[in-house]
């Protein structure tokens, strides 16, 4: 074999061996717990995942307080369940649950 040959097969094998190599699994993250709120005399505890605590706690109070959705996001009311609203845009969520 000469310099060439041999450095593409040095090279093949490397890759192949890339390729073959165990990857990192991931792990997902629950969401941030946010603290508590009050809205119309009831408790909610907020939780926000992919965004900051602050913005979620802002944004968590005026939809309970006022209806009013957070600007780019869809929001989805439930009822006969402990949580009260899910907000989310793209991997951004917010939610509240009655306490």
């Amino acid at each position: 074999m000469t310099v060439p040959r041999i450095l593409v097969v040095v090279i093949a094998a490397a890759a192949l061996t890339a390729a073959l190599a165990p990857q990192q699994a991931w792990a997902p993250v629950p969401p941030k717990d946010c603290g508590m709120i009050t809205a119309k005399g009831k408790r909610y505890q907020i939780k926000a995942d992919q965004l900051r605590c602050t913005t979620a706690r802002r944004a968590s109070a005026r939809y309970l307080r006022y209806g009013i959705k957070p600007r780019g996001y869809s929001c989805r009311r439930y009822t006969g369940t402990a949580i009260k609203f899910r907000c989310s845009k793209g991997v951004r969520v917010i939610f509240a649950i009655r306490r």
